[in-house]
C-alpha cells in the first residue's frame, strides 16, 4: 500500500504532462487553420526535421521534455510554496508561460519572422503552462505527503526589476556587442529594447513570485537552484527553433547560456545585497 501511494503522484504527473502536451499540439493546429498560416513558411530554411516529414514527432518530444522537466521541479519545490498566498502552480507557471511567450516572440525582432504568425505561436504555447500549473497544483500532492513546507519569506516585488535589469545590462553589454548572438539590436533597436526588458521582467517574476522560496542553504546556492531551473528551460526554448528552421545551434546554446548567468548574477547579487539569511529553508529538503 505504501508503494501504491508513492507511486501516485508521479503517475498523476504523467498523465497531467502527456495532457497538456495534447492540448498545445491542438492549439499550434487549431490557430494555425483558423488564422491561415503556415508555421514553416516563415522567410527561413526548413531544418531537416520539417523536410523529411518528423517535425511532429521531434515536437512532440520537445513538449513532453520541457513540461517533463518543469512538472519535476515543481514537484521538488511545490511545498515550499503551497504556504504562500498565490496558489502555488499560478506563482510558478504564471512566470514560465510568460517567458515562454516572450522566448518564441523573439525570433520576430531577430530574424525577423511574419510577426502576427509568431504572436499567435507564443500565444499556442505559453497557454499551456498555466493549465499545467493548474493541473499539478491540484491533482499532485507530495510523495511523503508533505502539505506544505516551512514558512517562508518571498522576496519583495523590486527583485523583479533588479533581475531584470541584471539580464538586459548582460544582453546589451555582452551578448549583443561582444558574443555577437543573432539579434536585432541594430537593425531594430526599438523593438528588441522592448522584448529583452518584458523578457528580463518575466524571468525577474518567476525569482519574485518562486524562485526565491526555494529552499537554499546561501546565496550562491538559492541563485545557482533558481538560475539552473529558469536557463535549463530557456535554452529548451532557444533549441526548439533548430526543429524549425535551419538556425545556429552554437547560436542558440550560447544566448542561451549566456542569459543564464545573467539571471544567476541578478538573483545572486540581490539575495546577498538585499535578503540577508532570507533563504527560504536549509537546502537539505
Amino acid at each position: 500500500m505504501h508503494t501504491q501511494h508513492a507511486r501516485t503522484p508521479y503517475a498523476w504527473t504523467a498523465l497531467i504532462v502527456l495532457a497538456c502536451v495534447m492540448v498545445d499540439v491542438a492549439l499550434h493546429r487549431s490557430l494555425s487553420w483558423a488564422f491561415d498560416f503556415d508555421y514553416f513558411d516563415n522567410g527561413l530554411p526548413q531544418s531537416v526535421f520539417v523536410r523529411n516529414g518528423t517535425f511532429p514527432v521531434a515536437a512532440v518530444v520537445g513538449f513532453l521534455v520541457m513540461f517533463g522537466f518543469l512538472a519535476a521541479i515543481f514537484l521538488r519545490v511545490g511545498p515550499a510554496l503551497r504556504g504562500l498566498p498565490v496558489p502555488a502552480g499560478q506563482r510558478f507557471f504564471a512566470p514560465i508561460a510568460l517567458v515562454m511567450f516572450f522566448g518564441v516572440l523573439e525570433s520576430a525582432f531577430v530574424f525577423p519572422t511574419p510577426f502576427r504568425p509568431e504572436l499567435i505561436t507564443a500565444v499556442a504555447d505559453a497557454l499551456p503552462y498555466l493549465l499545467l500549473g493548474m493541473l499539478l497544483a491540484r491533482f499532485v500532492r507530495p510523495a511523503d505527503n508533505r502539505q506544505q513546507g516551512p514558512a517562508v519569506e518571498i522576496a519583495p516585488w523590486p527583485s523583479m526589476l533588479w533581475v531584470a535589469l541584471i539580464y538586459v545590462g548582460g544582453r546589451y553589454l555582452l551578448s549583443y556587442p561582444v558574443l555577437h548572438i543573432v539579434s536585432g539590436y541594430i537593425a531594430r533597436p526599438t523593438g528588441t529594447f522592448i522584448w529583452t526588458m518584458a523578457c528580463g521582467l518575466s524571468m525577474g517574476a518567476f525569482y519574485w513570485l518562486a524562485g526565491s522560496a526555494f529552499p537554499a542553504a546561501t546565496a550562491l546556492q538559492k541563485a545557482l537552484r533558481v538560475a539552473a531551473t529558469l536557463g535549463i528551460f530557456w535554452l529548451m526554448v532557444q533549441l526548439f527553433y533548430a526543429l524549425i528552421s535551419a538556425v545556429s545551434i552554437a547560436d542558440l546554446v550560447v544566448r542561451g547560456l549566456a542569459d543564464t548567468v545573467y539571471l544567476a548574477a541578478g538573483i545572486y547579487s540581490f539575495e546577498a545585497l538585499f535578503r540577508g539569511g532570507k533563504r527560504g529553508g536549509d537546502g537539505a529538503s
